[in-house]
């Protein structure tokens, strides 16, 4: 390649992407032309939904090639601290969110958003016996470091090396830096794997699940979160949706499309929920998104009385909600077995 012909520096390049990696059907147009909402990666992103109404997944088309995907992450939140030590801005609104986690406590547990949260902070792991536990795209190891004291004997695993020395530096967490695979552990070596918010990440999500899988022992638990396309927040904000995030989310899961996964590869006992546990941070978000002049702001955006009450009015209707719809919440979760 000439030096003319050569992308500018930061320039993410692409691939086409027209057909859905899980049943094979030709993509329909959804959304063009979004820009990345939080952490001012290059291009511009559109993205396509499977027309199988036994699927429907949602993916970016063109995406990232694998070479280029650390470019849409040179200013993650896991690199949010300086040596260790978290910079005045990140201190500032842990603060603000810690005050209104405070406040939110009382109606959480009377309406029994207190219970969803404890549930999806243990990854759904509460009712387990401690054993080896698994984080796979573990970012900064706070939910490795949570576990611990619990009894759990913890790995995790990330390909961002910045977040793994965080993790070092903050925890004392020893994890390992790559892909699952390159970190080469023993089969049936863990009782369970968890992944937060990864598979969204991952262009081929089904090669690390058969990894996962490999390295769970009989009757492990295999537990993942991500963004639900099906979610009242994507319908209500769209396009602005928290959950979208080009060009960092490749692919947008529902129910049904995670349920799909753990099917293809033969996982047993296979559950899928969703929860609004969270939803304030997505709901937060999206109304950031959609009301700003350019469609752009920070992942953690200044505090804001006025989106605030609407943001916690909307989670709690959710919540609400979910007893008749159960896949109107923010975040699905699949639970499942080896």
């Amino acid at each position: 390649m000439s030096a003319q012909n050569q992308p500018a520096k930061g320039t993410i390049r692409t691939a086409p992407i027209g057909k859905c990696h899980l049943c094979g059907s030709e993509g329909s147009p959804l959304y063009s032309g979004l820009s990345d909402p939080y952490f001012g990666a290059t291009g511009l992103w559109s993205h396509k939904k499977c027309p199988n109404p036994k699927c429907g997944l949602i993916w970016l088309d063109p995406a990232p090639i694998t070479e280029d995907l650390y470019l849409a992450y040179q200013s993650y939140f896991t690199h949010g601290t300086q040596d260790g030590v978290p910079s005045l801005g990140s201190r500032i609104r842990g603060l603000c969110y810690s005050a209104y986690q405070s406040l939110h406590k009382i109606p959480a547990t009377v309406f029994g958003l207190g219970t969803a949260k404890a549930e999806i902070t243990s990854m759904f792991l509460g009712d387990m016996k401690p054993g080896k536990l698994l984080d796979v795209g573990c970012g900064d190891g706070k939910y490795l470091n949570r576990m611990r004291p619990l009894g759990w004997s913890v790995e995790g695993v990330d390909f961002d090396s910045k977040a793994v020395a965080n993790a070092k530096v903050q925890y004392g967490l020893d994890l390992h830096c790559g892909n699952l695979q390159d970190a080469n552990f023993s089969s049936e070596m863990f009782d369970a794997v968890t992944m937060s918010h990864v598979i969204e990440h991952l262009p081929e999500p089904l090669v690390l699940l058969k990894e996962i899988q490999r390295i769970l022992k009989p009757g492990g638990r295999l537990v993942v979160t991500t963004p639900n396309s099906d979610s009242l927040g994507h319908q209500k904000f769209g396009s602005y949706w928290f959950g979208i995030d080009p060009p960092r989310h490749l692919k947008i899961y529902s129910p049904r499309t995670l349920r799909i996964c753990a099917e293809k590869l033969g996982f047993k006992s296979i559950r899928t929920l969703t929860s609004a546990a969270n939803a304030d941070i997505f709901l937060g978000g999206s109304f950031s998104i959609r009301d700003s002049a350019d469609h752009r702001t920070s992942a953690q955006p200044a505090p804001n009385p006025l989106r605030i009450a609407k943001t916690i009015l909307l989670q709690y209707r959710e919540h609400s909600k979910l007893s008749s719809n159960p896949d109107l919440g923010e975040e699905v979760a699949l639970i499942c077995c080896k």
